[in-house]
């Protein structure tokens, strides 16, 4: 069994019943290693562990690793017996959706998704949405030295949401946009064709954009993600005040003009304008923090650099 910490697999007789809510609840599981918490294990003084602990293992299970040997049967024991916990599951879900989190919640909103996917296999959604939530994580910036293992497990998801359901065009657009990033540009033009007309103004602007771009050959040096991953290198070394080797890394990124049009990212010339703080550079140090600001209004911390950069 796939190891998980705080849980312990109890080994049911062949004839055990998972029996609960005053007998409202009377379901066969024996055969089947049933996961209990630690301490659950710990207590245990009958042959068959009682219906809460049942329900607190699986749960705790699934929510940490949907994707543990048996989890499709286990996810339908949940359905069966514990719908709380997936109602509980779900609220989780659209509260999630509500805010802006930071990755480790994103990984959590994954790990949701995949139960429900395990109950509804046929639902183009799960798929869709787990797809879409991994691109945002490949997008994060605390989360960009993991942005190639997102994008291609985001693109998994969403060429089986597509399987699904052929004429998903949010999964579509969604996994253009992870081809483009991985540089896979005709695969992305193949997801985009014909998409502009199917779209609100403002993303039918942007396709016609990058599908002429992939047609003219006006494209990044390198695929747009391995730039992701240099700027977590280049973090890196700012971390360790290595502002020499932070700097030159984030200069050659945003001298490629096609990348520095197509992801206009502020946090770049942020990170680059405190290198040059550092550096004694303080005119360019102002040049790149006001560069950040129009790129966004809003980037309170490089406001706040400026105005303490004298």
């Amino acid at each position: 069994m796939t190891p998980v910490a705080g849980i312990a697999y109890f080994e049911p007789s062949v004839d055990a019943t998972l029996k609960g809510l005053d007998d409202k609840i009377n379901i066969p599981i024996g055969g089947v290693p049933i996961p209990l918490l630690e301490e659950d294990i710990a207590s245990l003084d009958v042959s068959c562990p009682s219906y809460d602990a049942v329900g607190r293992g699986i749960y705790q299970l699934l929510r940490a690793n949907p994707d543990a040997v048996g989890s499709s049967h286990y996810a339908q024991l949940l359905q069966q017996a514990y719908p709380h916990y997936l109602s509980e599951l779900a609220s989780h879900i659209v509260m999630l959706d509500r805010k802006d989190v930071e990755v480790s919640y994103l990984d959590r909103k994954i790990n949701y998704l995949k139960i429900f996917a395990l109950l509804e296999p046929e639902n183009a959604e799960f798929p869709f949405e787990i797809g879409k939530t991994l691109l945002d994580k490949g997008l994060r910036l605390s989360a960009l030295h993991l942005s190639t293992v997102s994008l291609y497990r985001a693109a998994d998801y969403l060429e089986k949401a597509r399987q699904l359901q052929a004429q998903h065009l949010p999964a579509r657009n969604a996994l253009g946009e992870v081809y483009y990033l991985l540089g896979k540009y005709e695969k992305a033009a193949s997801c985009w064709s014909g998409l502009a007309t199917e779209v609100d103004a403002a993303e039918a602007g942007k396709l016609a954009a990058r599908l002429k771009a992939i047609e003219a050959g006006e494209l990044p040096r390198i695929p747009a993600v391995d730039y992701l991953e240099a700027v977590a290198v280049a973090l890196g070394l700012y971390e360790r005040e290595q502002y020499d080797e932070s700097a030159a890394i984030l200069q050659d990124i945003i001298d490629d003009a096609v990348f520095r049009d197509q992801f206009p990212l502020p946090e770049l010339y942020y990170y680059l304008a405190l290198c040059c703080k550092n550096l004694a550079m303080p005119k360019y140090a102002e040049e790149y923090l006001q560069e950040a600001l129009r790129i966004n209004p809003e980037y309170e911390e490089a406001r706040a650099a400026l105005a303490g950069l004298y």
